[in-house]
């Protein structure tokens, strides 16, 4: 199958570039909130669980050196029944992307600019996205180095200056969730958003040493998780019970800052953590969505896909839900178990049916 992208990235620019996907919208929509107080510990065993997925699917991408996804399902199932496991994956990938557009739109129309109509920002943003998935991998990487260092110096500095309003009482008692509970919602946390890294398995053929793929994606989903963990646990310490009923709680939380009444109104770095991260993990889905239309369908270019695929993508995340209401209830009751098998069930399958057959030795003697 022909090459459609000459970019390179190294290992470092995979890393960055994987902590901004999983950041995405959980800079604004809390992983792990189903478990209340305790929800700084739903997100560490839910990255415990997502370090799981992560390395089934960079051994999987490791067994096959410069190839896609689409390219290697191809190789493991055949021509006829890969490129079916593939489509469903794009399908996957390219309603993800439409879920976090939808956070956009929902977000800004509902704190930022309610007068607004929602689809101006949705349509923004997937031109923003659009421009560069035509850029290709590189250029989305080299963004992540600037846009992930921001993010992180904001997380850690709204922290710092939320220091004084904290109230660590607001953790007590400690894992008195029922156990179930507490499951369902550290399994939401493995699922949004650390299993969604499965989309690099359309990246991980573009890293420049394909051996480096799993410890860059561990150390990538361990800062991620550690910034999670940091918001959240900012936002109990500050918001306590009221925390519970706030649909974006680092919002209300980081407008709480005061400094000398100079230092005020900074909600607004919410606003640009989610644009700049947002930004990162729709590039990624959205490319490998063209990537692999584009390699299904054997083209010369992914090029002509990307405005037809965003149009598509834009009128999906407006059309799949009437409200607000009705987004939060599938991100946090049905997708945990609606992405699951995309996310460890079939590259598992995989994984196992490429040892089997001991594919990659064929694919190298073809």
């Amino acid at each position: 199958m022909m090459k459609l992208e000459g970019g390179k990235i190294s290992r470092s620019q995979l890393t960055f570039l994987i902590t901004g996907f999983t950041l995405g919208s959980s800079v604004i929509l809390s992983p792990g909130q189903a478990a209340k107080h305790d929800a700084w510990l739903a997100i560490l065993a839910g990255l415990g669980e997502g370090l799981v997925f992560a390395l089934v699917f960079t051994t999987l991408a490791m067994r096959f050196p410069g190839k896609t996804l689409v390219q290697f399902n191809d190789i493991i199932y055949g021509p006829y029944l890969g490129k079916v496991i593939s489509l469903s994956y794009l399908w996957f990938f390219f309603h993800l992307a439409s879920l976090v557009l939808r956070n956009f739109g929902d977000f800004f129309t509902a704190i930022i600019y309610p007068e607004t109509p929602m689809v101006v920002f949705i349509i923004l943003v997937a031109l923003i996205c659009a421009s560069a998935v035509r850029n290709g991998i590189e250029v989305i990487s080299r963004c992540s180095l600037i846009l992930i260092s921001f993010t992180a110096f904001m997380i850690l500095g709204t922290t710092i200056l939320l220091l004084k309003d904290m109230e660590f009482v607001n953790f007590l008692p400690v894992f008195d969730l029922p156990l179930k509970e507490f499951l369902k919602a550290s399994h939401a946390a493995a699922t949004f958003p650390f299993g969604e890294t499965v989309a690099f398995l359309m990246v991980m053929a573009f890293l420049n040493k394909v051996k480096q793929a799993k410890t860059s994606t561990i150390m990538a989903l361990i800062i991620a998780g550690i910034l999670l963990v940091i918001a959240a646990v900012r936002d109990t310490a500050v918001l306590g019970i009221t925390k519970n009923i706030s649909v974006y709680p680092s919002y209300q939380t980081v407008r709480l800052i005061e400094v000398g009444k100079v230092i005020t109104r900074l909600e607004i770095v919410v606003a640009v953590n989610l644009l700049a991260m947002g930004f990162l993990k729709i590039s990624v889905l959205y490319y490998g969505t063209v990537l692999g239309m584009a390699q299904l369908l054997n083209l010369r270019s992914y090029l002509p896909l990307v405005f037809p695929i965003g149009a598509m993508m834009v009128s999906l995340s407006i059309l799949q839900f009437d409200s607000n209401i009705e987004n939060m209830f599938f991100a946090f009751n049905i997708y945990p178990f609606y992405s699951l098998p995309f996310e460890v069930g079939l590259p598992l399958l995989s994984l196992i049916i490429a040892m089997i057959r001991e594919v990659p030795k064929k694919a190298k003697g073809a």
